[in-house]
């Protein structure tokens, strides 16, 4: 039985760098969009919006209209505010919004597509592989 190819949250850093056309991280999300694999969550657009400049705001949320949205809920916030402390606990920090995309990844099982190296502190969390990386 063939498997069935898994969905991946894409975070901040591969959006930019997809929007940028940078790499890393620009070719993955492209595969991921193409093949309809793509994840986007609220801390995620958040973080987007942030950052645009008008002239970039309908192409950039245009894509990301298109992009099949993870729901939050709130037990989403009790895990993150629990893995932000145990991080600190162990002299780890994470952005707050940082933490609530690594809860969500956790709860839905899908791995996480980030160029941000400081995701490698959050146990258990599956991380996409980069191109050469």
């Amino acid at each position: 039985m063939a498997r069935v190819a898994e969905h991946v949250l894409v975070d901040t850093s591969a959006w930019v760098a997809f929007f940028r056309g940078s790499l890393p991280g620009s070719t993955e999300v492209r595969t991921l969009l193409t093949e309809d694999r793509a994840l986007r969550c609220g801390p995620v657009e958040l973080e987007l919006r942030r950052g645009l400049r008008r002239h970039e705001a309908a192409a950039v949320l245009g894509v990301w209209s298109a992009v099949l949205p993870l729901p939050i809920e709130a037990i989403d916030f009790t895990s993150a505010g629990n893995l932000l402390r145990d991080l600190a606990e162990a002299s780890r920090t994470l952005p707050s919004t940082d933490g609530l995309i690594a809860a969500l990844a956790l709860r839905h099982d899908v791995p996480l597509l980030t160029l941000d190296r400081h995701f490698e502190a959050v146990p258990d969390l599956r991380r996409w592989p980069l191109e050469g990386g």
